[in-house]
């Protein structure tokens, strides 16, 4: 069926308008759909579900609660710019504020966060649970079907099908969670077996850790997939009231997510499930415990929807940074659309491949997502958000420094951390532990923003005291 969505909408296509933003005539309802489906995959799923597997509430009161303002703020105060000026990516912001170049290492970051990572590593996790198969080859098959209707239809194939998506997602989780909690007998029973501090909204997490998780949530103000709904809607009213009604479902699903993970915890403890039970997994095998036999087919058709809803709105978006931020500029700057259209294939295929060498070079998923984030906050942050809101100076050096130092900066913090570092099994990241002064420190590698951020932020301010004011070009 999804398959058939990509042919269907692929006989329709006449400009790359409507093959990556669907002609921007996204209506109220389907940006709804997508815009939920989208941004809560299997990262979420298992991402969120593993945090609370061994942090409790912290998952839901430390990031879950902040992402909602963060989605509030951005739904009041971005979206209507965001639609008026009728950019076609994230990195073209950038381009027309502060030149070529910022949009270059800006289609860099965008593109590392947008390929589809983490996906294919919880649909390879998912695979290897229920059908026992290698995950390299799990993702690989599944991930090939979404990679073939985002192939044949673009964003309306990827819209209609993740409003598909979106109703299994949603019933897959209000179905097995409440099913879960009977069977574990409520969250009297999880507090009963839960480790010291696991029922306090911030837990006992490292603070410094615990801030790390919650500064994800600051990303969704760059999103390119985000980004990319809003430029694709009907108008600003429809993106800002899809935002809005979009909320509503995050929260709940937040709150499942997190739930679920803690009932999973639980379930382990008191040894109705396996003690070996890897927390990545635990939402998942803890849900299928608890359904009866004719739901636990429902419940894995949400959860493979959940990854393809993901996958291909984010396979998309990594396809038009290599056409449209990085060939047109730097190969064809008179392409046609219809070259750009079959260039966007080209990179929509190469994203795929890079996505899925990358995804298992991680044991945890938690871990792919906050350094694939890193890269983008890191790069696009600073810029983006001075272009949006800053009414003074700005200079293409100060652009082009903020994005590259931070993109390198971050590289370079993961690399060095990796190098000096030692692994921690308990929470699956790379910790460097000194002394000075017989004061003990330890800076872990999701630490990576406390210090490519100010660095971002001081390539910012030096570079705008370099060159004239860029001159702001429209549409």
């Amino acid at each position: 069926m999804l398959l058939g969505v990509g042919v269907y909408v692929h006989r329709r296509h006449t400009s790359l308008e409507e093959y990556l933003l669907a002609g921007r005539t996204m209506t109220t309802p389907m940006l709804i759909c997508t815009l939920a489906s989208t941004y809560y995959g299997l990262d979420i799923l298992f991402g969120s579900s593993e945090l609370a597997y061994y942090d409790g509430l912290v998952a839901f009161f430390g990031y879950s609660l902040l992402l909602t303002g963060v989605y509030l703020f951005a739904a009041v105060s971005m979206s209507k710019r965001l639609r008026s000026e009728k950019f076609t990516s994230l990195p073209e912001i950038l381009e027309r504020n502060y030149g070529k170049h910022t949009a270059l290492y800006g289609a860099v970051g965008s593109l590392i966060y947008s390929l589809p990572t983490t996906s294919l590593f919880a649909l390879g996790r998912v695979c290897e649970i229920v059908f026992g198969i290698d995950p390299h080859y799990g993702a690989l098959l599944l991930g090939g079907v979404a990679l073939a209707y985002t192939l044949l239809g673009g964003l309306t194939a990827v819209a209609i099908t993740d409003t598909i998506q979106f109703v299994l997602m949603c019933i897959t989780l209000a179905i097995g969670v409440p099913l879960l909690m009977q069977e574990i007998g409520g969250f009297v029973n999880v507090q009963a077996v839960a480790p010291e501090g696991y029922f306090k909204p911030f837990g006992t997490m490292p603070i410094w850790l615990m801030l790390a998780y919650a500064s994800l949530s600051i990303s969704i103000l760059v999103d390119p997939g985000f980004y990319q709904r809003v430029f694709a809607a009907k108008s600003t009213a429809a993106a800002r009231n899809a935002m809005l009604a979009a909320i509503v479902v995050w929260i709940a699903y937040d709150w499942l997510v997190v739930a679920g993970g803690m009932l999973a915890m639980a379930a382990v403890k008191s040894g109705i499930l396996p003690a070996d039970l890897h927390p990545n997994d635990a939402l998942f095998i803890a849900v299928s415990h608890a359904l009866p036999v004719g739901f636990i087919g429902i419940f894995l058709a949400g959860v493979l929807a959940t990854a393809m809803s993901t996958m291909d709105s984010y396979t998309l978006v990594a396809g038009a940074n290599i056409s449209y931020d990085l060939y047109r500029p730097l190969v064809r700057p008179q392409a046609t659309d219809r070259e750009l259209v079959r260039v966007t294939k080209i990179g929509v295929v190469v994203s795929w491949v890079l996505a899925f060498v990358i995804a298992f070079a991680f044991d945890r998923i938690m871990a792919l997502l906050v350094f694939v984030t890193s890269i983008l906050m890191a790069t696009v942050l600073i810029p983006v958000m001075a272009a949006l809101f800053y009414k003074g100076r700005k200079t293409a050096m100060g652009g082009t420094l903020s994005s590259a130092s931070g993109l390198i900066s971050c590289i370079l913090f993961y690399i060095v951390i990796a190098q000096i570092g030692e692994y921690n099994d308990t929470f699956g990241t790379y910790v460097w532990s000194f002394s000075v002064a017989d004061q003990s420190f330890s800076i872990w590698r999701e630490y990576a923003l406390y210090f490519c951020m100010p660095i971002s932020y001081l390539g910012f301010v030096i570079g705008n005291r370099i060159g004239p004011a860029f001159r702001v070009t429209s549409a």
